[in-house]
């Protein structure tokens, strides 16, 4: 079944085509997004001469431990935060999937303010979904308004991919 026309080779794509684009594309906009908040937090750390604080405030968060100061337990903090940022990707890779999706279905315009405002829900209420569940609580440091400001900025990054990928490949 069509679902979409490229007038300029005549083709046109079957769902499964455009299933597999936004995939593609929301995966690689996800992984964008992921990595521009983690480059923000890290911004943030440095600010503060605590480089790598909030990973490691979150990781512990997430998967539990502490730092004593031994050197066992910084090879331990390493591997946490290792894979935190690893489960960090996989998570904004999916938002990424779904927001593609979405944007698909509901036919939605490609707008940063489209693309914020996901990133504000979407993010904010997977991040909240994952404090309840550990029983972890925010941080002092940065709490709600850098966290929500990192969940806005991670949605427009998604969509500005999005719409570049859509100029590069009109058969989107």
């Amino acid at each position: 079944m069509p679902v979409s026309d490229d007038s300029a080779s005549g083709t046109e794509l079957t769902y499964g085509q455009q299933r597999r684009k936004d995939v593609l594309h929301g995966a690689f906009a996800g992984v964008l997004a992921g990595m521009a908040v983690m480059i923000l937090f890290l911004a943030f750390d440095m600010l503060w001469f605590k480089p790598l604080s909030t990973p490691d405030f979150l990781s512990s968060a997430l998967l539990g431990g502490g730092d004593s100061g031994a050197e066992s337990d910084r090879v331990l903090r390493t591997a946490r935060i290792a894979m935190f940022t690893t489960f960090h990707l996989l998570i904004f890779t999916l938002i990424g999937i779904a927001l593609a999706s979405f944007l698909r279905f509901t036919q939605l315009p490609k707008s940063l303010l489209v693309g914020g405002l996901y990133g504000l829900i979407a993010c904010t209420a997977i991040f909240t979904a994952i404090l309840q569940v550990t029983g972890a609580q925010m941080s002092e440091e940065w709490g709600w308004p850098a966290l929500l400001a990192g969940n806005f900025l991670a949605g427009i990054v998604m969509v500005v991919f999005l719409r570049r990928a859509e100029r590069v490949d009109p058969s989107n």
